[in-house]
């Protein structure tokens, strides 16, 4: 299949149950499942344009849940749902094409004090929880050398918002929300790989 490939998600390869409750190890979702998460989720924000498109009332988060890796596959269901009824296409072929940038947050390092919120116009909430349309996966790190288990979830900015989402980041004392090639996190190599995105040094700016 040729990079720039394009199908509807009924043809996605081999009917991949993308949204399927996987380990959430980074180890855990292999390249086929974390690439057709991407590829949805790229396809779904780049489709929007402002702010208030990324808190969509037919992605809202279900308050009751079995914990984050459930609620982000909740959402992501709810998501290709969408991407069907809208009948936006989606780029299953490798590498998967993102003109905007990926970003981690960090929930248990948050001090949810609400500056990333008022200077990001709302992308991030008091919590900084970045706005559910951009979630793509929710991951637990054990092999980090610095923390027993770091939890992360792993987001996607269209490139109109990076500009909000950057304000938000600079602005944030704790570091618990970082653009993804300025991160240690293990996901960062296979994301760069399945998107080809080269690393960026770490004072880079968008």
């Amino acid at each position: 299949m040729q990079p720039d490939s394009t199908i509807t998600l009924d043809q996605s390869p081999s009917n991949l149950d993308v949204w399927q409750r996987l380990s959430t190890g980074t180890p855990g979702l292999d390249d086929a499942h974390l690439r057709a998460r991407l590829a949805e989720t790229v396809a779904w924000c780049d489709a929007l344009t402002t702010l208030a498109d990324l808190r969509s009332e037919a992605l809202r988060p279900s308050l009751f849940h079995d914990g984050p890796n459930e609620l982000v596959c909740n959402l992501g269901q709810s998501r290709q749902q969408q991407l069907r009824y809208r009948k936006l296409p989606v780029q299953h072929g490798s590498p998967v094409i993102a003109t905007g940038r990926f970003m981690l947050f960090f929930p248990e390092e948050s001090l949810s004090d609400g500056y990333a919120a008022s200077v990001s116009g709302g992308l991030f909430d008091v919590d900084n929880l970045p706005a559910c349309d951009t979630w793509v996966s929710f991951f637990v790190e054990n092999s980090h050398p610095r923390f027993s288990a770091r939890r992360y979830l792993l987001c996607y900015v269209p490139a109109p918002l990076v500009d909000a989402a950057n304000a938000g980041i600079e602005g944030n004392p704790e570091s618990c929300i970082v653009w993804l090639e300025q991160s240690d996190a293990s996901i960062r190599r296979r994301v760069e790989a399945l998107t080809g995105l080269m690393p960026r040094r770490a004072n880079n700016t968008p």
